[in-house]
């Protein structure tokens, strides 16, 4: 039976000065801004003042499965790191000031240590991969280089406080009273666990409400207090892996929360946390199971953001056009659903569903019920189906969208009074809309240039740059500044014939229109060399038509 864990009361100075201490591998990144860093030094700086000793909160620390002799900082370390940075910073003044014998003395105690065994000097902290380059080059006095650098940037902060606290040679001593209160004056209460297991027991235990903790830490600690001895180096190189994928935490925390709702219906962000403790209670074996199908849900997450990826080249049906309008019009609440049906369907139905889900997005947004919980409820409700086998082809799932995906006449109606619509957007729209009026004609559509290269452009027909001079009256005017950036007035035309059009009149660009390769450009140019609201009109009603084929319910 294992020793239970120790816990006391300790001061922030004196573990560095007692201890070797270590950044897990699999801990984020020092992320204290300069901020935080201010904050720290001016609680430190208020309580000196008035003479007071200062409670810094909770240390958790876990014996190394290693034989180094070190302990690994489980709770604690950006204020552990900005401390040794501190201290660095004032051994700096302190040789600056000529005062080396105090400066070695800092190094000595706080800052390295020489290990009898290993024959040689080792520091008395050892940050994560990321960041002990940056940390030793400190140590060492060396430049960092990164201005960007997190590490470097709390140094920096508190060598100019430090500095400001000993401006000059006979200024030495308040630098020697900082390390002395730093040692004696600011209080930690220390944990101190024989395991990791434990140790995130006892974080999660002191953590449960989350305060100051981003959810991904919650979850982190939560499952790898769950994983058990046995369990615990798959939990960390699993959660390694999969937290690398991001830049920031609440991205990370968005892909668990769909990867949730894939399976058991919606939650919040603020719910997210308590539902997977709920959801992953059953020791090493669920931890397992559950970090194993995150890992195969972000692969298929990652292939749904990424158009180009691998995992698309194999399959013979084209989904490029319906990714991309998921990435150029941000559609995020179908995803949960999407997640369910790759996980729960065969490859190719659930390939080809992707192209269902997208015309569904793109009726709801022109309709307006795209936006809010309403929407990712509903996508929810129907992944929590498929995930539970309910819901076993498109048409049982179409049973969840009624509510939300309008029907025809709701849609055209929408259509064609839709605002603006960016150039981006408006590129997946009209090539979608080619698509179908070429289908209509039973003509190929193979042809069809990459609508989403840059060598295709939108087009204004009316010209964007038009003064109101172009018009009679203010009325007309104001019509247009309406008209000037919706879908009717816009066209697909290529780079090599848009260049120099965007000024002229119709009249003066009709015979560009007719060269296009794009037959709804071309057909522009039957409008008998004329464009005004009346052909926009009927152009919007004919979009409309072929909008409700192009995405059909």
């Amino acid at each position: 039976m294992a020793d239970p864990a120790q816990f006391d009361h300790d001061r922030l100075g004196h573990l560095l000065s007692d201890l070797l201490l270590e950044v897990p591998e699999f801990q984020r990144r020092f992320s204290w801004q300069d901020s935080h860093v201010l904050e720290y030094w001016t609680d430190i700086a208020r309580a000196r003042e008035a003479s007071n000793s200062y409670f810094m909160g909770t240390v958790v620390l876990a014996d190394s499965p290693g034989d180094d002799g070190r302990k690994l900082i489980i709770d604690g370390q950006q204020r552990m790191t900005t401390t040794a940075i501190l201290f660095i910073a004032i051994r700096d003044r302190l040789r600056e000031l000529g005062q080396e014998r105090a400066a070695q003395s800092v190094e000595d105690t706080h800052l390295s240590d020489y290990v009898l065994r290993e024959e040689q000097t080792v520091a008395k902290l050892i940050l994560s991969p990321d960041d002990h380059p940056s940390f030793s080059a400190l140590l060492a006095q060396e430049p960092i280089g990164s201005k960007n650098n997190l590490v470097g940037g709390a140094y920096a902060l508190l060598k100019e406080r430090v500095d400001a606290l000993a401006p000059g040679e006979e200024d030495y001593r308040s630098l020697i009273d900082l390390v002395a209160y730093l040692d004696n004056d600011v209080q930690v209460l220390l944990a101190v666990a024989t395991g990791l297991p434990e140790a995130y027991v006892i974080f999660e235990t002191l953590n449960d409400r989350g305060e100051d903790l981003t959810t991904a830490d919650l979850l982190k600690n939560f499952l790898f207090s769950q994983a058990g001895n046995q369990g615990i180096g798959h939990a960390q190189s699993t959660w390694t892996r999969l937290s690398a994928r991001f830049d920031k935490p609440e991205d990370f925390v968005k892909f668990l929360r769909y990867e949730y709702m894939s399976r058991k219906g919606h939650v919040t962000n603020r719910g997210l946390y308590k539902a997977l403790q709920a959801d992953v209670r059953g020791g090493t074996a669920a931890v397992r199971r559950y970090l194993e199908g995150a890992e195969t849900a972000l692969q298929r997450y990652v292939a749904l953001r990424e158009p180009d990826d691998a995992s698309w080249s194999a399959q013979a049906i084209e989904v490029k056009d319906s990714l991309l309008a998921f990435r150029r019009f941000g559609f995020e609440a179908s995803m949960p659903l999407l997640l369910a049906a790759f996980a729960t369907w065969s490859h190719t139905d659930a390939t080809r569903f992707v192209d269902v889900v997208a015309s569904w997005s793109v009726r709801s947004w022109m309709a307006g019920t795209l936006g809010g919980g309403v929407a990712e409820r509903a996508f929810c409700l129907a992944a929590e189906a498929v995930a539970d086998k309910k819901a076993k082809s498109v048409g049982d799932v179409r049973l969840y969208m009624k509510d939300l995906v309008p029907d025809d006449a709701t849609f055209r109606q929408a259509f064609t009074g839709y605002g603006s619509v960016t150039t981006t957007r408006a590129k997946y729209l009209l090539a979608r809309l080619e698509r179908q009026y070429l289908t209509d004609l039973q003509e190929q559509t193979d042809a069809m240039p990459d609508w989403s290269s840059k060598s295709v452009t939108v087009e204004h027909i009316f010209a964007k740059s038009t003064k109101r001079a172009g018009f009679e009256n203010d009325e007309d005017f104001e019509r247009f500044s309406l008209l000037r950036d919706q879908l009717q007035n816009l066209t697909l035309l290529e780079r090599t014939l848009n260049g120099g059009l965007e000024d002229k009149s119709f009249e003066q660009k009709v015979s560009t229109y007719a060269q296009s390769v794009f037959a709804l450009t071309r057909l522009l140019s039957e409008n008998g060399g004329t464009w005004g609201f009346t052909e926009a009109e009927a152009r919007s009603a004919m979009l409309a038509g072929l909008a409700a084929k192009a995405w059909p319910k």
